[in-house]
């Protein structure tokens, strides 16, 4: 993994290391645009890194970043959740936080699932769905699939979920490390297999009621098709891994 990062940024400041440590990441793929627009929007004192995974970009993110003093690793195979997950086994932060820099998670929530992380939970959801918030980057389709499979995961947790699949969430990394992760992870299912996870463990979990901007620049790169499949299937398979046992 090729790291370019100001030396002071690699490591801890002394004054926080009494408290868990938190990194904000930012994974990119040609995010120039958006990155310019919610990068000045974060309080940079909330966390205790800014990593950017990029994808290949070349349109100037890469220069940009770095330019703003933020960490810069390139992401080692394709798919978003093989960008999170490397980086998070390539970081010894306690707690990590999803953003992405597309326009579609708001700066204005960070400080509030900052401080829930902090509080102790394991795992914070920025909901678009609780409460007063709305996605406004939802279509007719994607809205019916989160609210389908937000309600399939509910009988897996102790509380009622309303957004299972939003990037926009912070966990404890010990999640990440958790074998049966990497075991259920087949396809582009992690921020619901995260989901799962904690709820199998019976971790400490909560929401917070965020809005979903449209995003700025470009369309989303996912297959609405292909992603619903595999993450139907990986909630078959915890399914089968709560109620009947079976590891499969």
């Amino acid at each position: 993994m090729d790291v370019h990062a100001p030396a002071e940024l690699m490591g801890r400041t002394e004054d926080l290391e009494t408290r868990p440590s938190i990194a904000l990441l930012l994974p990119t793929l040609n995010e120039l645009q958006g990155l310019r627009a919610i990068l000045p929007l974060i309080d940079l004192s909330l966390v205790d890194q800014i990593v950017v995974i990029d994808g290949g970009s070349t349109d100037g993110t890469i220069e940009y970043a770095l330019k703003m003093g933020l960490t810069v690793v390139s992401q080692l195979r394709p798919g978003l959740e093989f960008a999170i997950f490397d980086i998070c086994h390539a970081l010894d932060h306690d707690y990590v936080i999803e953003f992405s820099p597309d326009g579609n998670c708001m700066a204005d929530q960070l400080p509030e699932l900052v401080a829930k992380l902090r509080e102790g939970y394991d795992h914070v959801v920025v909901s678009r769905y609780l409460a007063h918030a709305m996605s406004h980057d939802d279509h007719a389709i994607t809205a019916f699939g989160n609210w389908m499979f937000s309600r399939l995961m509910r009988p897996l947790a102790r509380f009622p979920i309303t957004d299972a699949l939003n990037i926009y969430r912070g966990y404890s990394r010990k999640i990440i490390l958790d074998p049966d992760l990497e075991f259920y992870m087949k396809g582009p299912v992690l921020e619901p297999l995260i989901t799962g996870i904690c709820a199998l463990r019976d971790l400490k979990a909560a929401e917070i009621p965020g809005d979903e901007p449209v995003r700025i620049g470009g369309v989303t790169k996912r297959s609405i098709l292909y992603n619903g499949s595999m993450v139907l299937l990986m909630i078959v398979r915890l399914y089968l891994n709560k109620f009947l046992g079976l590891r499969l």
